[in-house]
């Protein structure tokens, strides 16, 4: 059955339209590595079970972030994952995959994923020293939102070998 191209859809029959199942997948589009993360998918007028498949392509490995059936007729799950870090930053894949006797959704996005990077801040008592004087300081290590890191800094003569000790 074919409808003509001017056909007007009556305002009643585009709710109805709008009411068919239907699903969202929200991602960053900028992953960190090392960082909580999350995927959240919502699926809305569902009327039969379906199997739910999240999965993300990094690194040459394919790694499932769920796999679940889901049985109700709206559901909104978010899904916390961690990706690890890699010698470069590169693109990966995330598919999402819904899956039932009638219906199927698939969506295969690319997202960006940056290795994070703390930031270091040395801190001196004085501007400046004279010779002999005892040098005070303290070492911050943020992350990329000036937020404290729980990070051990590495020796600092090997940094600063111009510093006696």
């Amino acid at each position: 059955f074919r409808l003509p191209a001017p056909f007007p859809i009556p305002a009643s029959l585009t709710c109805v339209l709008l009411l068919l199942r239907q699903y969202m997948v929200l991602v960053p589009f900028l992953i960190h590595t090392n960082v909580p993360e999350k995927v959240c998918i919502q699926l809305t007028h569902l009327n039969e079970s379906v199997t739910l498949r999240a999965t993300l392509e990094y690194a040459g490995e394919n790694r499932s972030l769920i796999a679940d059936v889901v049985s109700e007729k709206d559901v909104f799950k978010c899904i916390p994952f961690t990706v690890l870090k890699s010698s470069s930053s590169s693109s990966a894949f995330l598919t999402v995959l819904v899956k039932g006797p009638t219906l199927e959704f698939r969506s295969r996005k690319s997202v960006l994923v940056k290795n994070s990077e703390s930031l270091v801040f040395v801190q001196t008592d004085k501007p400046i020293y004279k010779p002999g004087q005892t040098v005070l300081f303290r070492i911050v290590s943020l992350d990329e939102d000036f937020r404290p890191l729980n990070e051990k800094v590495g020796l600092i003569a090997d940094q600063f070998p111009w510093l006696t000790w």
